[in-house]
């Protein structure tokens, strides 16, 4: 996921594409993607463990436009 284009609606229901330079959530301290999935960090486990869907929500993309300007955006706003 990290360093592929997205498209994603602003605010005002424009259509713009950026590129994802990081995934972050506000529940778990470590989330990355596999397989189009996100995981998160087990500290119990001491393992990566699939996101389940009530934490989608938490999970969100910083994406940097072509001219270097930041976003972050749900998960779920991604288009593409």
């Amino acid at each position: 996921m990290i360093g592929e284009m997205v498209k994603f609606r602003d605010y005002c229901d424009e259509i713009f594409t950026a590129k994802v330079v990081g995934v972050f959530s506000d529940k778990f301290d470590v989330v990355k993607f596999e397989n189009t999935a996100p995981y998160y960090w087990s500290k119990k486990t001491k393992s990566f463990r699939s996101v389940k869907e009530k934490d989608l929500e938490s999970v969100y993309l910083e994406v940097e436009s072509s001219r270097g300007k930041t976003d972050y955006i749900l998960l779920k706003e991604a288009l593409s």
